[in-house]
């Protein structure tokens, strides 16, 4: 039985960011071999993470029943495949990639390989979290979603979300990188209708090819942070709810609340501090979930 300071379990941006920022004897296990595959992701970040760019941003045009919304939007768009890869090549910590939790206890992780003991627990697992399962916190609404690469048939500088009856219970995006786009959406099910009607409008702009060079399917959560931290076991980034309900936007919040739960198991800030922080999100997402009501309740709301 291995003993840790810490376990982290998921390898997605919340677990990298843990394991790059803590500095105690910890294990990452990942359930997949390949993590970094097949992720239903727009790769969108703001300017404030510091990862290589693919493309820059320079805004977001809205799509709602009866008009179009141009605002700033700047950020990047990131190789999430690449920038997971390379932080996972370049963590100090013992790795376990293709090894399956099947139970957690509030110092203990058993897999299907093995039993592993640890000061502190950490769920970094996305939104079907087992971390969260086992610890008997409250689980959260989610909405699947789906992700094409596509090429693109012209420059492409602003991101576009859409807002449709035709995408019931959320939206689609055309996201641009580079030479191709994700394009996708996120809506209650059945899902692919909501992904066709996504793709011809793109296509009707002209904004993109018919090819899919790449599909990937996933959720996201709606439902805000509920409860996070149970006894030793603290629950970041998709697992925690650290997800946008308006547009689905995670890497970022996935990445700090990774950070911050880094620092607290290490000391370098109180619980106070650490609640205080993530109360801070809390309110934050809360009030964007408060959109998404309006948004749900009557598309003139949007206007």
């Amino acid at each position: 039985m291995g003993l840790y300071d810490a376990i982290v379990v998921g390898a997605g941006p919340a677990g990298l960011a843990f394991a790059s920022f803590f500095s105690g004897k910890t294990l990452l296990i990942e359930k997949h071999k390949k993590p970094w595959k097949r992720i239903a992701c727009a790769e969108w970040v703001p300017p404030s993470l510091d990862i290589e760019p693919v493309q820059s941003i320079k805004g977001m045009v809205t799509v709602y029943p009866g008009g179009e919304k141009r605002v700033p939007f700047r950020g990047f768009i990131v190789d999430r495949e690449k920038w997971q890869r390379e932080l996972l090549d370049g963590l100090s910590c013992e790795v376990h990639l293709g090894e399956k939790v099947i139970e957690v206890k509030e110092n203990e992780v058993v897999t299907d390989r093995g039993t592993y003991r640890g000061e502190w627990i950490i769920g970094t697992d996305g939104p079907l979290s087992t971390v969260r399962k086992e610890a008997g916190l409250p689980p959260h609404p989610l909405l699947p979603a789906v992700n094409v690469r596509v090429p693109i048939k012209k420059p492409l500088e602003n991101t576009w979300v859409i807002f449709s009856s035709e995408i019931p219970g959320g939206y689609g995006w055309c996201f641009p990188k580079g030479e191709f786009a994700n394009v996708g959406a996120g809506a209650y099910p059945p899902l692919y209708p909501a992904l066709k009607f996504t793709l011809d409008f793109f296509l009707k702009k002209g904004f993109i090819k018919e090819k899919i060079i790449e599909t990937a399917g996933g959720f996201i959560p709606l439902g805000g942070v509920k409860e996070v931290v149970k006894g030793k076991i603290i629950l970041c980034g998709d697992a925690g709810g650290f997800t946008d309900p308006l547009t689905g936007a995670g890497i970022q919040y996935a990445w700090e609340t990774g950070k911050l739960a880094a620092e607290f198991a290490e000391g370098k800030i109180c619980r106070e501090g650490f609640e205080k922080e993530i109360n801070a999100y809390r309110r934050f997402l809360e009030r964007r979930k408060e959109k998404r009501k309006i948004m749900e309740e009557g598309w003139e709301n949007l206007k």
